[in-house]
């Protein structure tokens, strides 16, 4: 109760105090404002007021409108940036549908083009099985009319079937009985046995190098071309170092390294030198590498620095190899010499330059030198770096101490090289089917090869140029 009252009291003493406040102020303002012109004053400050605020409410709903308006800008932008990129994804998606479309096309052609092909040689297959047949029948009437006049009966001589080397016998079969499964199968013994192709030196074979080079054929698998081609007149770092040389030489000119020779304007143009030599004339080229050789003598000579003496000095070390290589596959033997004794001099470490000059002095018949260059050779070349020379060493070297009655060291060098050639495949005989596409290619060669050549040319300087 006492709490109640206390409580009581002390509301109606706060009231009260609220109520004695309320009359002051509003006798104050009641004084304050009994003139006319205080009336007035106030009226225009509240209508000021009110005007403020009206103008304040309308900024804020403009503002309110304007963040709206940008807001749904940004969201149909970004729609409409969605469409756009969604469109371009639907766009790159059917083109790539469309180019996958023209390369099967295309590969359906080729395909096509090849069965066409082999159809069409299985008919001349067939086409001489069937003259040979009708040859036999011949044959075998006049025999018989003979046979009738004298008496006697020879045992019958063996059919030539065309394809076949050396003779081979007909099977008695008759076309009008419908034993077409022996002709098959006779069909199918002439596509197994693998055509006959003379042996060509090796300078023959540069036009169908730079040929399947332009094809972007492997080097491995162009050796095994060349190989098949040469057969014996060629070994395999003869034609190993000629596809390397004419690689190189190629890298040259889309380096710009005949750009800058001093004699430029009277040396003949990569292009020129490239066809020259698919035609077997290694003199253009011979003739741009000896003056980039030169310059680059001349250049070490000039420079003080021994380390960059010796990097340039390698470099023209380099560019005498392939130089000699090129000449050795024309058969100048005292040229390419002189130009691997001089890769030599310029840097004596160069394993492939040993591996050039031993094979110089070898087919000189000057086995002494031969066998020392061959020794340095496995001295200073590296096994991951020059593992075609080892190999050409060890093979060499096999022979030499064959030739000398050690035959347990020789049979364990002809190991070493033969792993090699054998992973390589240099040695592996082409497939009929890859002896056709040789024969094709080898067909439109001279044809093709000025396209070949400035594809060979020109691809790479687009490349360094930053077209591709």
């Amino acid at each position: 109760m006492l709490k109640y009252i206390i409580s009581f009291w002390a509301l109606t003493r706060f009231s009260v105090a609220i109520s004695q406040n309320l009359n002051g102020m509003a006798t104050f303002f009641q004084h304050y404002f009994a003139g006319t012109n205080n009336l007035r004053i106030v009226s225009i400050i509240l209508l000021l007021l009110a005007f403020i605020l009206f103008l304040f409410l309308i900024v804020i709903l403009y503002i309110k409108s304007l963040l709206s308006f940008i807001k749904e800008s940004e969201d149909t932008l970004a729609g409409k940036g969605a469409l756009v990129k969604k469109k371009a994804s639907v766009q790159d998606q059917e083109l790539e549908k469309e180019l996958e479309k023209e390369f099967e096309r295309d590969m359906e052609t080729s395909k096509n083009q090849r069965e066409a092909l082999h159809r069409k040689q299985a008919k001349e297959q067939l086409a001489d099985l069937a003259a040979a047949k009708e040859l036999q029948k011949k044959k075998k009437i006049a025999l018989k009319e003979k046979q009738d006049a004298q008496g006697t009966i020879p045992f019958p001589s063996p059919v030539e079937i065309p394809g076949f080397r050396g003779n081979a016998t007909l099977k008695e079969f008759d076309w009008k009985t419908g034993r077409q499964g022996e002709l098959d199968e006779l069909a199918a013994g002439i596509g197994q046995m693998e055509p006959q192709y003379p042996s060509r030196p090796l300078i023959d074979t540069t036009g169908l190098i730079i040929n399947m080079l332009g094809r972007n054929i492997d080097a491995g698998k162009i050796a095994q071309t060349v190989k098949n081609r040469c057969r014996e007149k060629a070994s395999e770092e003869e034609i190993i170092q000629t596809i390397d040389s004419i690689q190189n030489f190629i890298s040259l000119a889309n380096n710009g390294k005949f750009d800058t020779l001093e004699n430029r304007d009277i040396l003949p143009s990569p292009d020129d030198a490239l066809m020259a030599l698919s035609r077997g004339d290694t003199g253009p080229t011979l003739s741009l590498m000896e003056s980039l050789i030169n310059t680059f003598v001349d250049k070490g000579a000039q420079t003080t620095n021994p380390q960059k003496r010796d990097i340039i000095f390698l470099e023209a070390s380099n560019y005498a190899c392939i130089f000699g290589s090129i000449a050795q596959i024309d058969g100048d033997t005292e040229l390419s010499t002189s130009a691997f004794e001089l890769a030599l001099e310029l840097s004596p470490k160069n394993a492939n330059a040993w591996s050039r000059v031993a094979d110089s002095y070898q087919q000189s018949k000057t086995d002494s030198k031969a066998v020392w260059a061959y020794q340095n050779v496995l001295n200073y070349a590296d096994t991951n770096l020059y593992p075609h020379q080892i190999a050409n060493a060890n093979q060499k070297l096999a022979k030499y101490y064959e030739s000398q009655g050690d035959r347990q060291k020789a049979a364990s060098l002809y190991n070493l090289s033969n792993n090699y050639y054998n992973t390589i495949g240099i040695n592996t005989r082409l497939t009929n089917k890859e002896l056709d596409i040789i024969h094709i290619i080898e067909a439109k060669q001279e044809e093709n090869m000025p396209d070949t050549i400035q594809k060979l040319l020109n691809l790479s300087k687009q490349k360094r140029r930053g077209y591709l």
